[in-house]
């Protein structure tokens, strides 16, 4: 709709020349005077520690798990060029996880936009069939990368030991990503997100993967300023698409209960 969104990360200060009807501060170390500021938490991993001791730091059955892949005869790959067909192929692996979670798909022209800055690195772990397992993406910053959209294919099974398999190649996944990064001269590996709360047991059991790789919580604000007229009504738009995705997705949860609940024996 012809409304320009400028995205800027962590500390990154706005240029004088900056001519955006919206601008989005992620992950801000500090809340943004005259924007409208959301406390955010994530982890974030030393990358200049030896890798030794970033091995040492991981959970003794993530360890485990990362050796146990030398045995499953995987492939790495990535792609950070901006190399189209590969953001295609990440996308259409994160849709079908994300619609098998009930949850939006992520925003394709965003990746394209960010792939063709260079900006966007993608990874992914394949089987001996060539099956992408799982999949991660990252926002490049000089000395911090983020996190952006990640999906493995833990529901498109059923089968325990491709579950398993597949819980074993997305922990390679991320190490391997690390070492990468860390080799890259990169300080910081942010996981892009960790929940503060209690109640979304599907968020605790996300933290509770990420905590397996070590590092430590970092509390910052995500802040969205309407810089111009046009960007402050689509600011309100947002806002209402956003409510309204999430009243859909939590009617299709209720009605999924119901479902299940209802072809229980009544005996059982």
């Amino acid at each position: 709709m012809s409304v320009r969104i400028a995205d800027l990360y962590f500390d990154e200060p706005a240029p004088a020349s900056l001519k955006a009807d919206i601008i989005r501060y992620n992950q801000a170390p500090v809340p943004i005077p005259g924007a409208e500021c959301t406390p955010c938490s994530t982890i974030v991993v030393d990358l200049l520690l030896p890798q030794d001791e970033l091995f040492s730091n991981l959970k003794s059955h993530t360890r485990q798990k990362i050796r146990r892949t030398q045995k499953d005869e995987l492939v790495y790959e990535f792609c950070n060029d901006g190399n189209r067909d590969a953001v295609v192929r990440f996308a259409d692996h994160l849709d079908r996880c994300s619609d098998l979670k009930y949850l939006p798909r992520a925003s394709r022209e965003r990746l394209f936009i960010l792939a063709h800055q260079k900006v966007l690195d993608l990874s992914w772990v394949r089987d001996q069939s060539g099956n992408v397992l799982c999949a991660s993406s990252y926002v490049i910053t000089p000395f911090r990368l983020r996190g952006l959209f990640a999906g493995a294919l833990y529901r498109g099974t059923t089968d325990p030991m491709r579950r398993t398999m597949i819980g074993r190649a997305n922990r390679l996944l991320y190490w391997r990503d690390m070492i990468r990064f860390k080799e890259a001269g990169f300080h910081f590996f942010d996981f892009g997100g960790y929940y503060i709360g209690s109640e979304d047991q599907e968020k605790l059991r996300i933290n509770g993967f990420k905590e397996e790789f070590g590092g430590g919580i970092l509390h910052e604000f995500n802040c969205q300023k309407g810089i111009t007229v046009k960007g402050k009504l689509m600011l309100w738009a947002i806002r209402c698409r956003e409510e309204w995705i999430m009243r859909k997705r939590s009617r299709t949860l209720q009605s999924i209960v119901k479902e299940n609940e209802s072809s229980i024996p009544a005996s059982v």
